[in-house]
């Protein structure tokens, strides 16, 4: 007779070990595929966050561009002026090569807002001291556009009619435009060598004249946490925005995080009149204050960085050279992507022409 007992045979070392081997196997592919979707995650990410920093930051600068020197011939005479000096025009195009952190460049960029444009209109033309223009608040939408013109900001007119010459002028507004009656008030900017030139203090401004709120605007990049303005350091460079034309303050605007470079690049008409901004001999990295009238055309590139390193350290990374910017040599494991795009200087050439 046969007996039925459970088997105790078991598995042996040598079986338990391969077994132990194949699933630490199993594991570590695993692991490894995790590590790499982790990985590509993050790459995607980050390329998309500054896919979309390199278009905002194009698209802010290039809309600015487009309007440089509209309500100016190039230059326009009253408050502030060139290289800080009130005495100077100011001109439509300023520029500023090389001097930001990482040898970023910097631009000022004049013009008027062409939403808010109302029509001086008096009895007899004011005088070029006048502290107070007046607009018709009744004609079109004017009274809605005096309303949003407001003590301390700029108002920038040009010559209506154009005629014996065309000037620009700048002046800072002293109180809000009265939607009522249509006055504007103004400080008198007839202390200013640059606009008694325009407007001599026994003239008298132009009878009809088109005004606005005028926009002074710079691009610059923040790279200083020591000095406690600004939201850039050098881990986190951004890009800024200077409304009032003056040294980096507290209410500059931050726009685009992790701009690492800007360089601007001017194709200037020749002195002849021809343009031809496809050869590279027509471009220059910088220009002086008498040459915004000429420029043809705006290049802007600029690098944008990711906002954390390589988590592998496999990619190196270095800043690159960018138009006359040398490159920085130095790997830090940071990804970034350029872009440049160019803009058509058309305002000034347009009002040159009235």
């Amino acid at each position: 007779m046969h007996t039925n007992r459970p088997r105790r045979d078991g598995f042996t070392l040598i079986e338990l070990m391969f077994a132990l081997l194949i699933g630490l196997f199993v594991v570590a592919a695993l692991y490894n595929l995790f590590i790499m979707q982790v990985r590509q995650f993050v790459y995607q990410d980050l390329q998309m966050e500054m896919h979309q920093n390199t278009r905002l930051a194009t698209d802010m600068m290039s809309r600015t561009a487009r309007l440089a020197g509209y309500g100016t011939n190039g230059t326009t005479a009253g408050a502030f002026g060139a290289g800080g000096n009130e005495d100077n025009s100011l001109p439509a195009i300023l520029s500023s090569n090389n001097t930001g952190p990482n040898g970023s460049d910097a631009i000022t960029i004049v013009s008027m807002d062409p939403s808010l444009v109302v029509n001086t209109a008096a009895a007899s033309p004011p005088s070029c001291a006048s502290t107070s223009l007046t607009v018709e608040p009744t004609v079109l939408h004017n009274a809605a556009r005096l309303a949003q013109l407001h003590k301390g900001e700029l108002l920038m007119c040009y010559d209506y009619a154009a005629i014996g010459g065309y000037r620009s002028f700048l002046w800072e507004m002293t109180d809000d435009a009265n939607a009522s009656t249509g006055e504007i008030a103004i400080s008198s900017a007839s202390s200013y060598a640059d606009y008694d030139i325009s407007c001599p203090v026994a003239e008298n401004l132009p009878l009809v004249m088109s005004c606005s709120r005028a926009e002074v605007v710079t691009f610059y990049i923040d790279a200083d946490d020591t000095d406690g303005i600004g939201a850039g350091s050098a881990d986190h460079p951004v890009l800024m925005m200077d409304l009032d034309f003056e040294s980096p303050d507290a209410d500059d605007v931050p726009l685009v995080d992790n701009v690492e470079d800007i360089q601007f690049a001017y194709c200037l008409q020749s002195s002849s009149g021809t343009t031809d901004c496809s050869d590279p001999s027509a471009w220059v990295d910088s220009i002086g204050t008498d040459e915004a009238s000429s420029v043809y055309m705006i290049r802007i590139s600029l690098v944008v960085r990711s906002s954390r390193q390589d988590l592998a350290r496999l990619h190196q990374g270095q800043r690159p050279a960018l138009e006359d910017n040398a490159a920085s040599g130095v790997a830090d494991h940071y990804f970034r992507r350029e872009l440049s795009t160019e803009v058509t200087v058309r305002n000034m050439r347009i009002q040159s022409l009235l």
